[in-house]
């Protein structure tokens, strides 16, 4: 999952938006011309490139994220109380050592919690476009600072599940 990650922010994303904020930018002086101010042709690219960006981070899960992650049919966490929900967060965020006789749960529940983060970090930046298209800036910068700072913690959190997952899976095949 990191590479098909790393891939899409470092070629499709990148291309994508600049390619829609252009084709937005430049449609709405077709369709408006001086009747608008660039500003607001600006603004409606910012919101063609916020909706292609959601469209594109959906269909890029469906063909690329979700073929390589086999998350069976049923949630792993939903069985266990609440305690040992937060047991298992800890463990994989590695504020507490594995439990040896549970790691077959907990590398499952990582594993499906890592592509829930995936998925989420492919969305993520459509938000941020979003509140980006607002008229009202000093409000769109406030939540552009809270976006980016949601973004930052959804990132730390993939890579600790990722870690988990490494560290751990020598453990799963020393003890089937």
């Amino acid at each position: 999952m990191d590479e098909a990650i790393r891939i899409y922010y470092t070629r499709y994303f990148p291309a994508g938006a600049l390619l829609l904020l252009i084709v937005g930018t430049g449609g709405s002086y077709l369709l408006w011309g001086r009747q608008i101010s660039w500003f607001e042709q600006l603004e409606f690219g910012v919101l063609l490139m916020a909706t292609g960006s959601m469209i594109g981070g959906f269909v890029y899960n469906a063909k690329r994220l979700k073929p390589r992650v086999n998350l069976g049919r049923a949630d792993v966490a939903i069985a266990l109380n609440k305690t040992d929900q937060a047991s298992v967060r800890r463990q994989i965020a590695g504020k507490e050592p594995p439990d040896q006789e549970h790691l077959t749960v907990v590398r499952a529940a990582a594993v499906q919690m890592r592509k829930q983060t995936g998925t989420f970090l492919l969305i993520m930046p459509s938000y941020l476009f979003l509140v980006g298209s607002q008229n009202l800036w000093w409000m769109a910068a406030g939540m552009a600072i809270i976006m980016l700072t949601g973004m930052f913690l959804i990132v730390r959190d993939f890579r600790r599940q990722g870690r988990f997952l490494q560290q751990t899976e020598s453990l799963t095949e020393q003890n089937p």
